[in-house]
C-alpha cells in the first residue's frame, strides 16, 4: 500500500501540521473549521479513503419528520370554531 500513494506521507504530515498551526493561531471560528476540515481530508488521503472523484465525501444529515400535524379546529354545535372574540 505504501507504493500506491501519489503524495509522500511526510508531505501530508507537513501540511497537517501547517493546518493545525493555522487552527490554533486563528481567532476566527470559520477559519478554524476550515483548517480542521483540511486536516480531516488530509487524514483521509493518508489512510487511502479518498473518494474516486477526488472531492471530499459529504455525509447528509438525517432529516427528522415533523412532530406536529395541522388539524382543523373543532367546531361547536352552532358552527363556531371555538373561543373567539368574534363569536356572537
Amino acid at each position: 500500500m505504501e507504493g500506491d500513494r501519489m503524495v509522500p506521507i511526510e508531505r501530508i504530515f507537513e501540511e497537517m501540521e501547517k493546518q493545525l498551526r493555522d487552527a490554533k493561531n486563528s481567532s476566527d471560528e470559520s477559519r478554524r473549521r476550515e483548517a480542521l476540515a483540511a486536516i480531516r481530508s488530509l487524514a483521509d488521503v493518508a489512510l487511502g479513503d479518498r473518494p474516486k472523484n477526488g472531492m471530499p465525501e459529504v455525509k447528509p444529515l438525517p432529516l427528522s419528520a415533523p412532530q406536529a400535524t395541522m388539524t382543523a379546529p373543532a367546531q361547536d354545535a352552532d358552527g363556531a370554531n371555538g373561543n373567539s372574540i368574534f363569536d356572537f
